[in-house]
């Protein structure tokens, strides 16, 4: 539906000319009656083309207008969000080229779209007491989940800022994540583990392996259960009982610089940040920069 009305006119001739009964339509007078007719319905048909276009633009536009975000369109938007990108003029679209060394526009390649979108972890959920939106993001580094650059985030708030509802109150969470700090009695079978726990055939760890995968597997904003962990570590071979001692976690609260005190979990924990670490720092200059496993103690029990 984007034919120019000369093209019409032409494929109209076209067709004329492979009709044998149409054959002896065939004077040179731009004038002529046929010919007429022709242009007549040609014109016709590209007014109408023209028209259905119309229709289409202004149906977009009232679509466009009439969006009603969710929770669910809030993190399909993060996570398009396109770093270097600009957004195009009166769109949530972002434009299809962008300025290179030289000073010059260019058409993006598809490399270059999934390299600029820099949030891979998002969470969007609401308060039931309020109207507060919160957005938790992060990126993902050496395969860690970790927060992206002040940079990126200035750059993403702007963007949030420009496409959210008017009247949406959206707060923006962008923080390292939250420490778990593990105390754990570990009862072991001799026979399958070393007394630190290593595995005899692998010499590996397989209950810090096993802790590992479970937050591994845990999904971003997920659920910390106490009872699912020590589920994890209870199905480790080797593990014949299990004494939890300390599960606690400390996070950074909004407006502050640094994490406040650990805190015990209960029950069940979902991380401020959206996902958890071991790790007791985020410098790896630091010795803390290790996961801790000192909680983690194992003993031959034997039962009286």
């Amino acid at each position: 539906m984007n034919k120019t009305l000369q093209e019409i006119i032409n494929q109209i001739l076209d067709l004329k000319n492979e009709n044998p009964d149409l054959q002896s339509l065939n004077t040179s007078s731009k004038t002529s009656f046929w010919k007429k007719i022709f242009e007549t319905v040609a014109f016709v048909i590209w007014n109408f083309q023209e028209a259905c276009k119309l229709h289409l633009k202004e149906i977009e536009t009232k679509i466009q207008e009439q969006k009603v975000p969710t929770l669910r369109w809030y993190r399909n938007q993060a996570l398009r969000f396109q770093y270097g990108f600009s957004l195009l003029p009166e769109s949530d679209q972002f434009s299809p080229q962008y300025e290179n060394e030289d000073g010059e526009m260019v058409d993006a390649t598809l490399e270059d779209i999934e390299k600029s979108k820099v949030i891979k972890y998002v969470a969007v959920t609401k308060a039931a007491s309020t109207s507060k939106i919160s957005m938790k993001i992060s990126t993902e580094e050496n395969d860690e989940i970790v927060p992206v650059s002040d940079d990126v985030g200035q750059a993403f708030r702007a963007y949030i800022e420009e496409i959210q509802a008017a009247g949406d109150n959206i707060t923006i969470v962008n923080y390292r994540p939250d420490i778990l700090r593990l105390k754990f009695k570990v009862c072991y079978n001799p026979g399958v583990l070393f007394a630190d726990g290593r595995s005899i055939r692998t010499t590996r760890y397989p209950v810090q392996d096993a802790i590992k995968r479970f937050l591994k597997n845990l999904p971003f904003n997920g659920e910390l259960s106490v009872q699912k962990l020590e589920a994890a570590i209870l199905a480790v071979e080797g593990v014949t009982d299990l004494l939890n001692i300390e599960v606690s976690t400390k996070w950074i609260e909004a407006g502050s610089t640094g994490y406040g005190q650990f805190q015990p979990i209960e029950i069940s924990r979902i991380p401020s940040s959206g996902s958890f670490t071991l790790r007791q720092s985020s410098d790896p200059n630091t010795p803390e920069y290790e996961e801790d496993w000192s909680g983690i103690t194992y003993t031959n029990y034997q039962a009286q």
